[in-house]
């Protein structure tokens, strides 16, 4: 629609998420089982838990943009950049596992990391011999998973899992899945993350889409209505003749411009509220200077978005030269280590202890592991040896 003398474009993030990332069904009866079956077909049926959102989808977004590929990729890199555990048990155990597809240790639980950063799961399967002896692990795909309810006898939430891949499902026990989730209010199953990765790259994509697709006569969007946390929806009135109709957001704006002031084109302000203090609505300028210049704005503002999301430093995935980044080299990398990849460590730390704990009863700590720490590689010659001595 136009607002005086611009064009205008609504979007809406939720319906966006909505379409653009719902989950898709899977109709389990249609795949050829392997292995023991741990799962009924009622099970299959009525207690699959649905994924939030869709986890391939959100695998993809590694492909689309650059910026979100390359902090998921450095944020892995620096929570595993070795492998240690001051449990001789573990040590032994890891350098004698099998991991199918992976090189060592650490490429397995870069693997873990890397998904449980991209959407908010890891998976690990744990491989058993015919004894049912744990002795490796070996990665499982978000997109492949299906969760299955199901509870213990006092009543605590422990899944079953069926893999599901080249038109086969597996069934996978509670205690041979390594699971680690990053917690949402949306499912007390499913892990979530990059929603808002997820909801900026879209409405990018659909700006274009608008802009070049969708107006008549070569007209180009000024202005972008962005609609967070709620939506301008269509909706339904009674005409004249007491007929139900659908209408639209611009059809209501319209209306409203028209009754004010007799025409929908005599006004270049207007104000859009909502009942909701949750709901926020901004106005997004594409073009500021000049015509050939849309999105470049945008851009720098979704790449800045995704680098606060991350918590990652600029420095690390951006082009510029430092001395338009700001700050210095080792602040950031100290603040990055201290904030963000030494929790990511303790998380897949605590996860490992219980797991070890659990088969064999190794008393593992998560003190005990060592993924390696960023300053140190930062360190000079002769803070190296400080350090050294120091801890003597």
């Amino acid at each position: 629609m136009r607002l005086g003398a611009y064009n205008l474009a609504i979007s809406s993030a939720t319906d966006l998420l909505e379409a653009k990332y719902k989950p898709e069904p899977i109709d389990l009866s249609k795949y050829q089982r392997i292995g023991k079956q741990l799962v009924s077909k009622a099970a299959e049926t009525k207690k699959v838990v649905s994924q939030p959102y869709s986890m391939s989808k959100l695998l993809n977004l590694l492909d689309t943009d650059e910026y979100h590929s390359g902090c998921i990729d450095a944020l892995t890199m620096a929570t595993i950049m070795q492998f240690d555990c001051k449990n001789s048990q573990v040590k032994s155990w890891m350098e004698a596992a099998e991991f199918p597809a992976c090189e060592d240790q650490t490429t397995i639980l870069g693997e873990l990391m890397k998904f449980y950063l991209a959407c908010g799961n890891g998976f690990l399967i744990k491989m058993r011999n015919a004894q049912g002896e744990w002795i490796g692990l070996e990665r499982m795909l978000p997109s492949e998973v299906q969760i299955v309810e199901n509870y213990d006898e006092f009543g605590f939430f422990k899944p079953n899992y069926i893999q599901v891949k080249n038109n086969q499902k597996k069934d996978f026990a509670y205690e041979d899945i390594i699971h680690v989730k990053k917690s949402t209010h949306r499912s007390n199953a499913w892990g979530l993350a990059c929603l808002p990765i997820a909801i900026n790259i879209e409405i990018l994509g659909e700006i274009k889409t608008f802009d070049y697709n969708n107006f008549k006569n070569g007209l180009m969007i000024d202005y972008f209505v962005i609609v967070e946390g709620g939506t301008l929806r269509d909706g339904i009135v009674t005409d004249e003749q007491g007929n139900e109709v659908l209408t639209d957001a611009y059809t209501e704006i319209e209306k409203a411009l028209t009754e004010v002031k007799g025409n929908a084109k005599s006004h270049s302000t207007v104000l859009i509220e909502s009942e909701s203090r949750d709901v926020k609505i901004r106005l997004e300028p594409l073009r500021q200077q000049d015509r050939e210049g849309g999105f470049i704005t945008l851009k720098k503002d979704l790449r800045e978005g995704i680098l606060a999301y991350h918590r990652v430093p600029a420095r690390i995935v951006s082009q510029l030269i430092p001395g338009q980044l700001g700050g210095d080299n080792r602040s950031d990398m100290l603040m990055f280590y201290q904030f963000v990849v030494r929790p990511l460590q303790n998380r897949l730390a605590l996860a490992l202890a219980n797991e070890f704990n659990f088969d064999f009863g190794w008393n593992v700590k998560p003190e005990d592991f060592n993924f390696g720490n960023l300053t140190e590689v930062l360190q000079t010659a002769d803070e190296q040896l400080f350090m050294q001595n120091r801890n003597l």
